[in-house]
């Protein structure tokens, strides 16, 4: 079955699809919008971040690429007997033994960027022409211990470059070999070819023993030929390869090592030099990210940006293993941060105005259930109200035809007069009751309360509709003091509000078997207590929410007739006077209406 709309209230129903559709649309469309567009400036705002880290590491990658090839070309350009602390130029062989301390025992790199320069002979020995084990006063001194201790880090090295593998690249070129593979020199470097004098050879290897001679004050010998090494094949050739660049474990890390290959009358030797990562690090400081130096994970020949993680950016450094990454967690999570609070914001300001704009379509369906309840009301009144006076008239068209045609019994006609007395009465309390109501909805219902003896007037109204009571079956009991009750009321809207309460009193009476009307006043200490109590069926805790409503009126079929106004208007008076009126259940079972006035104050 489906849900059944009064007809009544179809204008409602109506009102209420509309205004849900009005709200419910626009405010999904909102929603999904702003949701969007939040999302939206994320990305953009993110893809702008990745696009800026991108050229940084690009700007970063190119200036460490052109810094470490200038370093390996200038390295490449330094002779190889340089490398070794003390060593005999080839070229001054002819004029006898000269030995020399090399310039990088003189006075150490130059270039901040090279942290230490090694070398390493034919059976993995590896020095430092910074340091002389023989002399040390041949050696930098200020820097001993550092040195020494770069020494041990470098041990490592000597394995790599002797039979280990290691990682190279170079423009075009992407391989895992090893330091001692035949082709090496043969890779596409650049490679040059030393001729030595007679016996240069072996001065170079015997600098150390040369140079104790020479300080000693003795003439050194050097053997022509069969120096240590020598094949007796007469080759006095050195041939001298190109740097490379290599990782290479340094210590518990890594770091890049520039390394040459050398051919010697000995065996095979290795030059290389170490890059400083402070210099590095010093450099990277400048960026707009955290930057850092590593090995590159990848084809070198690739130079486009690599995501090594989801909040990072890897450029490779050309022409070296290694490569720049741009750390953007700490910029991503603070536009994170940044999403969620204007999505908070968003959803902050979008259930405001949503609930905004549901309250507003709430009350305009509230209007309208408003405006059509009131429409049924007053249709409904106004049948009340045409039946109420409708009884009356017809009482009074009877009762007068009778004595205007002389019918009925003549012994009656005071009686007859009588009923269109009562008659008449019943009207002007409709009457009443009606141009009363359309004061108060106008705001110009007034009363003039005044100080007066409140039981005296009480007891005069009360006994002025006892014959009207008596005559529909009521019995009528007053409990009043004897002594006066001064209280400030006006006496027309007391007799009105009497009038009502009793009224009711009698019509919510006639099926009960106790049809007693009492009518009780009790003084307070600030106000007087006005009470009218029955013996009827009372009022349901369902319609005592809406008692002091406008046409509220019994909940079933067979309630006495009425206009619904009564009680609106005993409240409004009451309040009018400075008083108010409440509700309880009687002792008898009945209902009972009490209305309060101020005290008259003393001497008044």
């Amino acid at each position: 079955m489906g849900l059944r709309i009064p007809l009544s209230y179809r204008r409602t129903a109506v009102a209420l699809v509309l205004t849900l559709g009005a709200v419910a649309v626009p405010c999904a469309a909102w929603y999904l919008a702003g949701s969007r567009e939040i999302e939206r400036s994320f990305q953009q705002e993110k893809a702008d971040v990745f696009h800026h880290a991108y050229k940084k590491a690009v700007k970063l990658a190119d200036g460490l690429a052109n810094r470490l090839e200038k370093i390996r070309e200038n390295e490449s350009l330094r002779p190889f007997f340089h490398y070794q602390n003390l060593y005999h130029d080839p070229e001054t062989a002819a004029e006898g033994v000269s030995i020399t301390r090399s310039p990088l025992a003189l006075h150490g790199t130059k270039n901040a960027w090279i942290r230490a320069h090694f070398q390493i002979d034919e059976s993995g020995k590896i020095t430092l022409p910074t340091l002389n084990d023989m002399f040390p006063d041949l050696g930098l001194w200020s820097e001993e211990a550092e040195y020494c201790s770069l020494l041990a880090e470098l041990s490592e090295v000597s394995a790599y470059c002797t039979g280990g593998a290691v990682g190279t690249a170079e423009a075009g070129v992407h391989a895992e070999e090893s330091c001692t593979s035949d082709d090496w020199f043969f890779a596409g470097d650049d490679h040059l070819l030393v001729d030595l004098p007679e016996g240069a050879w072996d001065v170079h290897l015997r600098a150390n023993e040369l140079y104790a001679e020479i300080k000693a004050g003795r003439k050194p010998e050097v053997a022509s030929r069969g120096t240590r090494g020598w094949d007796g094949s007469g080759d006095r050739t050195v041939e001298v390869g190109g740097f490379r660049w290599y990782t290479l474990p340094v210590g518990s890390q890594v770091g890049l090592v520039g390394i040459r290959r050398l051919q010697t009358p000995s065996g095979p030797w290795s030059q290389g030099f170490l890059i400083s990562a402070d210099a590095v690090e010093q450099y990277l400081d400048g960026a707009s990210f955290p930057a850092s130096f590593v090995p590159f994970e990848g084809d070198f020949r690739d130079t486009r940006p690599d995501l090594a993680g989801p909040d990072q950016v890897t450029f490779a450094v050309q022409g070296t293993p290694w490569g720049v990454v741009l750390e953007l967690s700490g910029e991503l999570e603070s536009l994170r941060r940044q999403m969620e609070a204007d999505r908070e914001s968003f959803l902050r300001i979008f259930l405001i105005s949503t609930v905004a704009a549901g309250i507003a379509g709430l009350l305009v369906v509230l209007l309208v259930f408003q405006s059509e309840k009131l429409a049924q009301q007053r249709a409904q009144f106004a049948a009340s109200a045409a039946h109420e006076l409708r009884t009356p008239l017809a009482g009074l068209r009877l009762y007068g035809e009778m004595l205007a045609e002389g019918l009925g019994d003549p012994a009656r006609s005071t009686k007859y007069a009588r009923r269109v007395a009562g008659e008449a009465a019943r009207l002007g309390r409709v009457v009443t009751n009606v141009l009363s109501f359309t004061h108060l909805e106008r705001e110009s219902l007034s009363v003039d309360p005044v100080p007066g003896n409140l039981g005296e007037a009480v007891r005069n109204a009360c006994e002025r509709q006892r014959p009207a009571l008596e005559e529909s079956g009521a019995v009528l009991e007053l409990d009043l003091p004897a002594e006066p009750v001064d209280a400030v009321f006006d006496r027309d809207a007391l007799a009105h509000i009497l009038q009502n309460l009793l009224d009711n009193a009698e019509k919510y009476t006639r099926d009960s078997e106790n049809r007693t009307i009492v009518v009780g006043l009790q003084s307070a200490t600030e106000e007087v207590e006005l009470t009218v109590a029955d013996h009827g069926h009372g009022v349901s805790p369902k319609l005592q929410r809406s008692l002091f409503r406008p046409f509220t009126r019994g909940e079933t079929r067979d309630s006495p007739a009425g206009l619904g106004l009564g009680l609106v208007l005993v409240k409004a008076l009451a309040q009018a006077q400075g008083g108010g009126i409440r509700y309880r259940d009687s002792s008898s079972g009945g209902a009972a209406f009490t209305v309060s006035f101020p005290a008259a104050p003393r001497g008044a």
